[in-house]
């Protein structure tokens, strides 16, 4: 058994609306030792995750079915919740500056990449 980390037990909200991706992202969540909220592929259910659930952070995917995740965004910066964009857009605008400001996970991406952005997004509350 691995030595628990940082990202061990924290409760990562994935919104997500390829489930492919989303089964991918969870997968790597859980052998990080993170718990899972989700996933997630409409904006109604994030908003309703986001709410009813205590979580740590979030990843987002910048587009759910052609709608925007705004919404998501701005009711985790409302509780101060980190997140971080998950996008296939790479270095492309986003719809609005604070999906543009968060840290962005470009897809696709190896288990590597993730692990680093969700230690960067975890350090400054450490």
């Amino acid at each position: 058994m691995n030595a628990p980390t940082v990202l061990s037990g924290q409760k990562i909200l994935v919104v997500e609306d390829e489930w492919m991706i989303a089964e991918h992202l969870s997968v790597l969540l859980q052998d990080m030792e993170c718990e899972v909220i989700g996933p997630v592929s409409t904006v109604a259910e994030a908003l309703a995750k986001a709410t009813e659930v205590q979580i740590d952070c979030a990843l987002l995917d910048a587009n759910l079915n052609g709608s925007s995740s705004a919404p998501i965004v701005d009711a985790l910066i409302a509780k101060n919740v980190p997140f971080m964009m998950v996008t296939g857009y790479g270095g492309l605008e986003l719809p609005t500056a604070a999906m543009n400001d968060a840290p962005r996970l470009t897809k696709p991406f190896v288990e590597q990449d993730l692990k680093k952005a969700l230690l960067a997004l975890f350090e400054p509350q450490l």
